[in-house]
């Protein structure tokens, strides 16, 4: 769909071909196509731009065999419903896949397999995308994009085989601008265009206005869980990947519900590529999401300046409260680049009681969100609880608001052209407007088709995409942090190591059966307060990192703790921060103490499962010694080696030894910057360290700015 101007040659080609049309249906007697040529001539006449949208030729996905009856087929066919479930779990579009787990009822008609498409304007979105990420987030997407894409989603079926051939995509019609008069997205087309000429398109595609609350307080509880075991779990994958399709792919979940893949079944080709393109599709989010928390960051400043404008004229004749929009159960932060969520006890026990009581969730989940993070609602976003933004309303009292706030905008512009002041200060507004959010879509090709109407609209069309903007940048914040999560690598039947993301993975922990947590760095930051001790039995130590810790003291308390778990049927976790040192020493003691494996032995048996295990130096000395003690002699020697630190690129500080503990430390410790997008706040702070080198090259580089860089060449 593309916008076209009554002072482009396209619209002298369309006014004709009606024209012509007209003739040709009074020639033939055809009433019903001279009714609609008229009706069609006259709207042009009194419109300045239309929407122009593709006519699909095709037939439902799901009912077409060529798109399932071969293993290449039903692997890109998978992935390109990885990528289309992102983009309706983003714009809330629950009229497509049918998802029992999200309670979408589902039209599979509204995706389409395709031989041919009609649309002239099939690269314009994928250069969109490209300018706005390369402006956003230059260095972390650019890695991610091998090559050019169109619109959308995949796939293309071969001309000369069955199967469909690979090609990664992008999610570039993450959100297309509500182009049409009722600010919806209504016949938008999302498809990938191939080197042959089949493909499927995802239609319809709206964007709800401002979903129900009872509908947002299910989404709080529900996406989580989805996004984590769908990144997390191949058979909870499969069985959504059987939902969404009506049996066409993955399997069907087994009927004892209490049994769960503790190994991770083999997980077939299929269900690996649907896994693959939600992922693809969520690394492209992350870049996507700053452009529109720059797009709405701007709208929400004019419309403030808007309001100054109404308040000044009118005299106070405007109640402020008409200006208020609610906030989103998802985060309470709107207004600000920070969208924190943390995984909380309620939440988990909300969702528990989701699956008995569609009302009791409705009424904890929303309670969850806004109590458990009023201090990441005080620090990071004043804009959020005054001005624009007001309290939270329940009940029908949000629609009626939105609706009187709408009305009481188009009043002050026909307010505007009686009072000469009024309509020179509304000019004014609505240059800025230009110079602004037009100019930001239009500098990153973004389609501005949402701003093309009547000057006249104008406030009411910035009003309506910011409140769209609103919920689709909480859903992505939702989403974000709920794939924010580790599975933990399976030793034994009833052994499992992790890192702190494990542990704060409850979903996973839950499905994989785990009931028992082993913490070995209680101590350190944000531990405590990430225990779901309502729904696990903890055994905490505080152990440090250091080669001089004598991790040994607790070898036989843990391996009691470890039996004592298996021999009542549970299983356990064993973490520490990385889930490579501590942990990794403790599990291998384990092995050999209780199992009667050799160092060896166990040490090829923890790298089989769990290949970043790694003691520092200190602890291998004493899983040595252990190795000589209970067998008599060593079984493998130990190499040295001294991993390089990573130290946070905004404070400086020691973050640990790998990615993970420098993502982890970076939500704990710099929530305004890494919430919601932990990759793009690292990617702003490291470019921020590299400008400062810049200006200082002539004098000493600080060994912080040394580390800065060091991360950034990593």
């Amino acid at each position: 769909a593309r916008v076209v101007h009554n002072c482009s040659p396209e619209w002298l080609q369309i006014k004709e071909a009606a024209q012509k049309a007209r003739v040709t249906a009074t020639q033939e007697g055809d009433e019903v196509g001279e009714v609609t040529c008229s009706e069609l001539l006259e709207a042009l006449e009194l419109s300045r731009c239309l929407l122009l949208m593709s006519y699909v030729h095709g037939l439902p996905l799901l009912e077409s065999s060529s798109a399932f009856d071969s293993k290449e087929a039903a692997e890109r066919t998978a992935a390109a419903l990885g990528r289309v479930l992102m983009l309706d779990l983003v714009i809330r579009n629950e009229d497509r896949l049918p998802c029992r787990q999200l309670r979408w009822r589902g039209n599979p008609a509204n995706l389409l397999l395709t031989d041919k498409t009609s649309s002239p304007n099939i690269g314009s979105f994928d250069e969109a995308f490209d300018t706005a990420i390369k402006r956003f987030r230059p260095r972390v997407i650019r890695a991610i994009q091998k090559e050019r894409r169109a619109s959308s989603v995949d796939c293309r079926l071969s001309t000369h085989s069955p199967g469909l051939t690979s090609q990664s995509s992008d999610l570039s019609d993450i959100i297309e601008s509500p182009r049409s008069s009722d600010m919806s997205l209504v016949g938008s087309s999302f498809s990938e265009s191939f080197h042959s000429d089949s493909y499927i398109v995802a239609i319809d595609s709206g964007v709800p206005r401002r979903p129900p609350i009872g509908k947002r307080s299910n989404d709080q509880v529900m996406y989580p869980k989805l996004v984590e075991l769908l990144l997390n779990s191949s058979s909870y994958s499969s069985n959504l990947l059987h939902d969404i399709t009506c049996g066409k792919l993955g399997s069907a979940p087994p009927e004892d519900t209490e049994t769960t893949d503790v190994q991770g079944m083999e997980a077939t080709s299929v269900i690996q590529e649907f896994r693959s393109g939600f992922r693809a599709a969520l690394r492209d989010l992350q870049g996507f999401h700053i452009f529109l928390l720059t797009l709405h960051q701007k709208l929400d400043s004019l419309l403030r300046q808007f309001l100054s404008i109404i308040s000044k004229t009118t005299s106070g004749d405007f109640d402020k409260e008409d200006y208020t929009v609610p906030e989103s159960p998802y985060t309470p932060c709107l207004g600000g680049a920070s969208f924190p969520f943390t995984p909380t006890k309620e939440r988990m026990l909300s969702d528990n009681q989701a699956d008995s009581s569609d009302s009791e969730s409705q009424r904890s989940a929303p309670k969850t969100s806004y109590s458990g993070h009023r201090e990441s609602l005080d620090s990071s976003s004043p804009v959020s609880r005054d001005g624009w933004h007001g309290k939270f309303y329940k009940g029908n009292a949000e629609p009626h608001r939105s609706l009187r706030l709408t009305a009481k905008l188009r009043d002050f512009n026909k307010f505007a052209k009686v009072d000469a002041e009024s309509s020179k200060e509304l000019e004014q507004w609505n240059e800025m407007l230009k110079n602004d959010a037009v100019k930001l879509c239009q500098d990153n090709n973004f389609n501005t088709g949402f701003f093309e109407g009547s000057d006249n609209n104008s406030v009411i069309d910035a009003y309506e995409l910011k409140v769209r903007l609103e919920h689709i940048i909480d859903r992505i914040a939702l989403i974000s942090e709920a794939a924010n999560t580790e599975k933990p690598s399976l030793i034994t039947s009833c052994l499992f190591i992790g890192g702190a993301l494990a542990a704060r993975s409850a979903y996973t922990l839950q499905h994989f059966g785990i009931t028992h947590i082993l913490c070995l760095c209680s101590n350190e930051i944000g531990q405590a307060d990430s225990q779901y001790h309502d729904l696990f039995e903890y055994k905490n130590f505080s152990i440090y990192d250091n080669e001089d810790s004598n991790i040994s003291s607790i070898f036989e308390e843990v391996c009691d703790f470890i039996d004592h778990v298996e021999q009542t049927g549970g299983r356990v976790l064993v973490h520490c921060f990385e889930g490579k040192s501590r942990s990794a020493t403790v599990v291998i003691a384990y092995l050999m103490l209780r199992k009667n494996l050799t160092l060896l032995e166990a040490w090829n048996s923890l790298k089989r499962a769990h290949r970043r295990a790694q003691p520092n130096d200190g602890f291998a000395r004493i899983l040595l010694d252990l190795d000589r003690k209970l067998h008599g002699k060593v079984s493998m020697e130990w190499h040295q080696r001294k991993p390089m630190m990573k130290v946070c690129p905004i404070c400086g500080k020691n973050a640990g030894l790998s990615s993970s503990s420098l993502k982890l430390h970076l939500q704990k410790a710099h929530k305004k910057l890494s919430s919601g997008s932990v990759d793009s706040a690292m990617t702003m702070e490291i470019q921020k360290a590299l400008d400062a080198l810049k200006i200082n090259r002539g004098g000493s580089v600080s060994p912080t700015q040394r580390q800065s860089h060091s991360v950034m060449d990593q």
